[in-house]
């Protein structure tokens, strides 16, 4: 068995409800931010800053989390 046979295909959505923590959208931000991006996102999640880290993924990715 191939690991290929595991990989989702990116147009499928990801479930969306309250509280969710938006792990498709961290992983997104990862590839696309700044080495200075990367530091103020580990700074915000160290800290718990929920709103923080929303507006950080608003920012670079113009994605809104719930």
């Amino acid at each position: 068995m191939k690991f290929k046979h595991y990989i989702l295909s990116p147009d499928l959505d990801e479930a969306a409800y309250m509280g969710n923590i938006g792990f498709a959208e961290m992983v997104e931000y990862y590839q696309k931010a700044s080495n200075a991006q990367i530091k103020e996102i580990e700074k915000v999640i160290k800290k718990d800053d929920w709103d923080g880290f929303k507006n950080l993924i608003f920012k670079v990715l113009g994605k809104k989390l719930k």
